[in-house]
């Protein structure tokens, strides 16, 4: 499954940056023009995922991608929201290149009253180098 493209094999890639979600929902994606948060991996679709907040909780929905979604080592079936608990990792397409974990989850009321980021997610690199923001 995929597109066949291999030129990012052997090759470094730039690990995407911790991000914060600051909105209720937000697209995940390769291209710019398409969604909220910007992943610039070959493996991550133009417009890959849907993350929402609801109620005090953080869900994932797979937008029919190339590569797939997971929840830990756990495939999400395209267009079915599942639940992503704190360190659960998220992962968009290729686990060491787009690996993400929720570290941080308040609802949006809290979040502005006392100031605080909302929600904060780490990411881990194929080295083992943790970066949060």
């Amino acid at each position: 499954v995929g597109d066949g493209d291999s030129r990012h094999l052997g090759s470094k890639v730039q690990m995407p940056d911790a991000f914060e979600i600051v909105s209720n929902e937000v697209t995940v994606g390769q291209v710019p023009e398409k969604v909220n948060i910007v992943i610039p991996i070959a493996t991550v679709s133009g417009l890959h995922a849907r993350i929402q907040k609801k109620d005090g909780n953080l869900s994932v929905t797979d937008l029919d991608s190339t590569n797939g979604t997971f929840i830990d080592d756990k495939r999400l079936r395209p267009g079915v929201p599942a639940t992503v608990l704190p360190a659960n990792y998220v992962i968009f397409g290729d686990i060491h290149l787009a690996m993400f974990r929720a570290t941080k989850l308040q609802n949006v009321e809290a979040a502005t009253k006392a100031e605080e980021p909302e929600d904060k997610v780490e990411t881990d690199s194929p080295t083992g180098n943790r970066e949060t923001s």
